[in-house]
């Protein structure tokens, strides 16, 4: 039984109890004396008779006298016994009926009107409301209610911090990064922040961590030498730029880092797998020129700087380039347009790929940012793609994908915009097909 009914339950109960006590003996019949009582009275009367007998026997009182006291006992024991035959005196029928009935409907209604006013009704959905999920349009108030309070108060660190956050969950990475420069220029700038501020701005510059972003990740790991994200960042990076010696000596140090057997193990040890075999097709060279095709931001859990042997909060991502080692995490597939609507895309708009687990929060478990070229689209979700804090693709059971153009180019839905969905699939489908055929009113 749910927290509602089963207080209303209760409280019905504790009504009806206290109406039984209070109505009860208006309508119950007296009921008469008890026998004992009458068996005493009658037992005090016989000692007093006796005892007159015994002094008029003994010469100390007069035959008149005793005549007299006797008469008198008899007269007092002939009263009292009928008093007490005789019920009490009580309302007619009709009255006591009147006064149950009054009872029935004064006691509830007061009750009900006393606790509305003195009482808090609001909390009965305190549960229930714990478990609605906001939508789109609800966090997207939240965060602007946050960055007008930080215009108001900008020298608050942590409230930069937090508005980083809100930013990054909702896809805004430039926004994001520049409340993670507001908060480490105001003194906040402690590894978490810097390599959190690090990852938004790669996922800013199409998930690429060369140049400020790994600048940022080397000054996280000079303030804590075992900060899980910006050990992956920097594992990412040096693959972009083709240095695998180095790659796999970052991975290696995360992976000591971490509970042997772990998922987060695993999966780093199969991102060093890929590193060696990348290493092994470039001949141990150095620098290749740019990042290998599908190189992706490596993801922490925001605020990791787990010590070695303990387990992180949530589970870090290994790189795309270890997507092929754990492929089955993965969703695939193709993305296509509904001829009604083709001719409303333009070539360069953008194209946000979601999945949502289909049980649990709102909050994705992939997001995948590109351009329109042509149609269709390859779709590919994997735990690469998993926001930072966020569950990744392959803990949940199902998840429904959503590919939306984007008119405005913001991760936000507006007006206009076209979108389409999937069926629900599980992580490791492959061939799921999505047609945008729907414009957002």
């Amino acid at each position: 039984m749910t927290t509602v009914p089963l207080f209303w339950a209760i409280a019905l109960a504790l009504v009806a109890a206290t109406l039984a006590v209070l109505v009860w003996p208006l309508l119950r019949r007296k009921m008469s004396p008890a026998p004992s009582e009458d068996a005493a009275r009658t037992a005090i009367f016989r000692d007093q008779r006796r005892q007159l007998d015994d002094d008029m026997r003994n010469g100390t009182l007069a035959a008149a006298d005793h005549a007299a006291a006797t008469a008198e006992l008899t007269q007092r024991l002939g009263v009292e016994l009928d008093a007490d035959a005789l019920p009490p005196p009580r309302p007619p029928g009709g009255a006591r009926w009147v006064a149950a009935l009054a009872a029935v409907a004064i006691v509830p209604t007061g009750a009900i009107v006393l606790y509305l006013m003195v009482g808090a009704p609001q909390a009965l959905n305190a549960a229930s409301a714990g478990r609605e999920r906001p939508d789109d349009a609800q966090i997207v108030a939240m965060v602007e209610r946050l960055a007008a309070k930080m215009a108001a108060n900008p020298a608050d660190a942590n409230g930069w911090r937090l508005l980083g956050r809100s930013y990054a969950a909702l896809g805004h990475y430039d926004e994001s990064a520049r409340a993670y420069a507001e908060a480490a220029g105001r003194g906040g700038d402690d590894a978490d922040v810097l390599a959190d501020w690090a990852e938004v701005l790669a996922l800013a510059r199409n998930q690429s961590v060369a140049g400020e972003p790994e600048a940022l990740a080397q000054r996280a790991l000079a303030k804590n030498a075992h900060h899980l994200k910006a050990l992956a960042l920097l594992a990412t990076g040096a693959i972009e730029r083709g240095d695998f010696e180095v790659s796999i000596a970052y991975w290696r140090r995360l992976q000591v880092l971490l509970p042997p057997g772990s998922p987060e193990a695993t999966q780093t040890i199969a991102a060093i797998a890929e590193t060696e075999k990348l290493r092994g097709q470039a001949g141990g060279a150095g620098a290749i020129g740019g990042g290998p095709a599908g190189a992706a931001v490596a993801t922490m859990p925001e605020g990791a700087t787990t010590p070695a042997g303990a387990a992180p909060r949530s589970m870090p991502t290994a790189p795309a380039l270890a997507a092929a080692a754990v492929a089955g995490a993965g969703v695939d597939g193709r993305i296509e347009i509904a001829a009604a609507l083709a001719s409303r895309v333009a070539a360069g708009d953008t194209l946000y790929v979601f999945a949502r687990a289909v049980e649990g929060p709102r909050r994705p478990v992939a997001v995948q940012r590109t351009r329109v070229t042509s149609w269709p689209i390859a779709l590919h979700l994997d735990d690469t793609m998993g926001m930072a804090g966020g569950a990744p693709l392959s803990s949940v059971a199902a998840v429904i994908v959503e590919a939306r153009v984007s008119r405005t180019g913001d991760a936000t839905p507006h007006a206009g915009d076209l979108v389409g969905r999937s069926a629900s699939v599980a992580p490791g489908a492959r061939d799921v097909r999505i047609v945008i055929d729907q414009v957002v009113p």
